[in-house]
């Protein structure tokens, strides 16, 4: 199977399970889902820098935590809902637990290259923000930054997981950045950028352009764990090369 049909597949149990839990309203509550299958949500200390999220079995029972140190309610419950994929696509709790029991722990938020994550991550978002729901609202007007959190708000999810819903399915020019210190950790891009002759696409591990706002930003750490907020403009080919 290639990986875009698998992520697709993904998508499509995320979809399974709203229809048989009968979720036809915003926002999708992860929580509510694990109670309805038995699932015990807890907390606990991540044990390595960037786990965000653990599924746990014994036998035929599973529990679900997220990492202490997470404090965005979004990305909470992005992070449940990364693991609810585990639980329900299929093959994963085989291919995670071969020997029947055991801890798996997760890096979700899209920054994980293995596919059983990407999976997972791809779930999460078609579980909290359903195609057909999450355009609705954003038919309603807004654009750009100011829709997407307007919908992170709707959606009760995280302004990351959001914006990369949102490049998606709109038909503005978006490309979706995130970025540790001077290096790229992904992009996700609309169609009207992917679409554009000649764009040398960014990729994991790329440099941040140097004198743009992103990168005058990340010179500070201090903008990152304050949760700072930052405005400024470029010109595409700054980011892309072989932009017209």
């Amino acid at each position: 199977m290639s990986q875009l049909l698998a992520l697709r597949e993904a998508e499509k149990e995320a979809e399974r399970v709203l229809e048989d839990h009968q979720l036809t309203e915003l926002p999708i509550c992860p929580f509510h889902i694990a109670e309805k299958v038995g699932i015990v949500i807890a907390q606990k200390e991540a044990t390595a820098r960037g786990v965000s999220g653990f599924l746990m079995r014994v036998g035929n029972t599973f529990g679900i935590m997220y990492a202490t140190h997470i404090v965005n309610e979004g990305f909470i419950r992005f992070t449940v809902a990364h693991e609810l994929g585990h639980y329900f696509i299929p093959g994963h709790a085989e291919q995670l637990f071969p020997n029947g029991d055991g801890l798996h722990q997760s890096r979700s938020g899209f920054l994980s290259n293995d596919l059983v994550e990407r999976q997972a991550d791809y779930f999460a978002s078609a579980l909290l923000m359903p195609p057909t729901l999450f355009k609705r609202v954003m038919r309603r007007g807004l654009q750009g930054l100011p829709a997407i959190q307007a919908l992170a708000e709707t959606c009760k999810t995280s302004l990351t997981a959001t914006a990369i819903q949102y490049a998606k399915f709109t038909d503005e020019p978006v490309a979706v950045i995130v970025s540790t210190d001077d290096r790229i950790d992904y992009c996700f891009m609309s169609d009207s950028i992917r679409d554009l002759k000649g764009l040398t696409w960014i990729k994991k591990g790329d440099r941040v352009p140097p004198g743009t706002a992103t990168a005058e930003f990340n010179d500070d750490p201090d903008n990152a764990i304050g949760a700072e907020t930052a405005e400024g403009s470029s010109y595409l080919d700054d980011w892309f090369d072989g932009a017209p």
